[in-house]
């Protein structure tokens, strides 16, 4: 089991009570990973949120190039100490959005994705609260991820 303290300092799961971060503990695994490692990858069912207890994770998106079919991988943000990755993972039957490669040793906690979505159908002020940040997540990260794609057009643009 995780620590409760790691959880809340997420600023996700702040919002929530003691007895709530319990209960999600009680169903997260704590995990390290050493720098280069890929800890999902785009495309892949959805199964964790993973929360960043310690190092930095690059979250990329592969696009696809005019050339021989090739696919070339933009970071679209790091995450470090606190945040969220994987959200996901509690929205419904998702894949991953983006592939997550740590730049240095990372210590995580994953939260399996299914137990949380059941946590928060059954307790309605904890989904609104956990639902509320991801979102929050979510659109901080396609607002980040737009603003790449914008840059590598222009840059395409002006080559």
């Amino acid at each position: 089991m995780v620590s409760k303290r790691v959880l809340k300092e997420c600023p996700v799961f702040e919002p929530l009570a003691e007895t709530d971060l319990e209960k999600i503990a009680a169903f997260t695994e704590s995990r390290q990973y050493e720098a280069g490692a890929t800890i999902f990858t785009q495309g892949t069912p959805a199964r964790e949120l993973i929360v960043l207890a310690k190092g930095k994770v690059a979250l990329q998106m592969q696009l696809p190039t005019s050339k021989d079919n090739l696919v070339k991988r933009v970071t679209v943000d790091i995450a470090a100490k606190n945040d969220l990755i994987g959200w996901s993972a509690a929205v419904g039957e998702r894949l991953y959005s983006l592939t997550a490669i740590c730049l240095e040793q990372t210590t995580v906690a994953a939260i399996d994705g299914l137990k949380l979505k059941a946590l928060m159908q059954q307790d309605a002020r904890t989904g609104y609260h956990v639902l509320s940040r991801l979102i929050e997540v979510a659109a901080s990260r396609l607002d980040e991820t737009r603003q790449v794609l914008v840059s590598e057009r222009l840059s395409t643009v002006q080559s």
